[in-house]
């Protein structure tokens, strides 16, 4: 796609193709009530800075990575923190499904902040681990390293055994 040279009609099939992923992003990371003007925002910033987009990556993740921005400087402005379990994590149904999902949640919100949103990249919004690491600005490497880190830790956090680290 050559978006800096496209028009109306390409704008119009980027939004069409890319509103849903943008907005269930911006559901999970904006201020309460905001997600919809997050997903606008992301939008309107990706149409502005058309000229400065290079097909380093995908269209998606490009756009993924202007709605974490748009959605920090909301919360920022807001004093809001990312507190609510990803619909893609949480059970359905079982007994014990509210417990699980309350530790998941409790443990989810324990790791870093980049580790938080790499997983939250790689698993609720399906990127590649390149365009994870095009989304959060780091290395292929980097982007590996943290969602591998984030996965052992939240091992580490969920194991009913409470046997690991043990002798």
């Amino acid at each position: 796609m050559d978006w800096s040279r496209g028009g109306a009609d390409e704008a119009e099939r980027l939004v069409g193709e890319h509103y849903a992923d943008v907005l269930r992003y911006c559901r999970r990371h904006a201020p309460s009530g905001l997600a919809e003007d997050a997903a606008q925002e992301t939008f309107l910033r990706f149409v502005r800075a058309r000229a400065r987009y290079r097909e380093r990556g995908s269209a998606r993740a490009y756009l993924v990575t202007i709605a974490r921005n748009v959605c920090a400087d909301m919360a920022r402005s807001r004093a809001v923190a990312w507190e609510e379990l990803p619909e893609s994590l949480a059970g359905e149904g079982e007994p014990g499904d509210a417990d699980d999902a309350r530790d998941l949640a409790h443990a989810l919100a324990l790791l870093p902040r980049a580790q938080r949103e790499a997983l939250e990249l790689r698993y609720g919004q399906g990127l590649r681990v390149g365009e994870v690491a095009l989304a959060l600005g780091v290395s292929r490497f980097a982007a590996s390293r943290a969602i591998s880190s984030a996965l052992g830790a939240l091992r580490e956090s969920l194991d009913p055994s409470g046997e690991r680290g043990e002798s």
